[in-house]
């Protein structure tokens, strides 16, 4: 897994805007049918939608719009790899993690930096998986939003007092982004969603069947989570990062619709959770 470094965190938050800022997630968690997630009994495979393999052939493509692939990719790629650092750091047991995780069925070490700025490390369990988290994140719309500030213009020379003031514009792209994760127990040994369907269009990373997202006959769910936030950061592992921790905030314990506050710099820190978001 990726370990991060303060240093490079905090020249990270440097070239971001929104590291100055805090970040406003919107989250509906629901509790789900199915028995319980067990820390001791349950294993975890997180899975990833097939659609990823269109970006990433997009990505690879000579086509012009190339790059709009890669970033719709990695918004995926990211809430995987998020989404079992998080579930690992809440206690929960997991297999087939990190890139180019495959169906192994291997146990092995993983390291990441917790929420404090803290080293971590553990050991998955390498086992077939009992649980599946059905991970997925996109961009749900982009616009141009106009920032006025005033700038001085021109100043006294003997006492460098400004004298005249100017409008300055910058005109950012803003993206909201939506991340979701459902936590389900296949249903029928024939299930789909056994089978890892991993390959180089998909970076390696198992996928779950186009229509599972919203066909839960063939499963019976344990928890859906979902949040949403808008940013004009250009970093999708920075953007999942809060979202992956927002939305599994406290798991099992923060259900319903809520609204998360985190500070953005320079380790992700939960400040307020308030039931009605704005």
């Amino acid at each position: 897994m990726r370990l991060y470094s303060l240093a490079s965190l905090m020249m990270l938050c440097l070239s971001l805007t929104a590291c100055a800022n805090k970040y406003y997630i919107s989250i509906w968690n629901e509790k789900g049918t199915a028995k319980p997630l067990s820390k001791t009994d349950d294993v975890i495979r997180v899975v990833v939608p097939e659609r990823l393999t269109k970006y990433v052939a997009k990505t690879r493509s000579e086509d012009s719009d190339w790059l709009d692939g890669s970033k719709l990719a990695d918004y995926i790629g990211m809430a995987k790899l998020d989404t079992e650092e998080r579930l690992q750091d809440l206690g929960y047991q997991l297999t087939d993690t990190g890139l180019h995780s495959g169906d192994s069925g291997q146990s092995k070490k993983i390291e990441w930096i917790d929420s404090q700025g803290n080293e971590r490390q553990a050991m998955t369990h390498g086992g077939k998986p009992t649980v599946y988290a059905l991970v997925d994140s996109q961009v749900l719309d982009t616009y141009t939003q106009r920032f006025i500030s005033n700038e001085p213009y021109s100043s006294d020379p003997s006492t460098g007092a400004t004298t005249m003031w100017t409008n300055h514009v910058d005109e950012v792209t803003m993206n909201k982004i939506v991340y979701g994760i459902k936590l389900v127990r296949p249903i029928g040994k024939d299930n789909p969603l056994y089978q890892c369907n991993n390959s180089s269009l998909s970076t390696n990373f198992c996928t779950f069947p186009e229509g599972y997202w919203e066909d839960d006959t063939r499963y019976k769910t344990i928890f859906y989570g979902v949040g949403t936030t808008t940013t004009n950061s250009p970093s999708p592992g920075y953007i999942e990062h809060h979202l992956t921790s927002s939305v599994l905030y406290q798991y099992p314990n923060l259900l319903g619709k809520k609204r998360i506050h985190q500070i953005s710099q320079p380790f992700f820190q939960v400040t307020k959770v308030t039931d009605t978001p704005q």
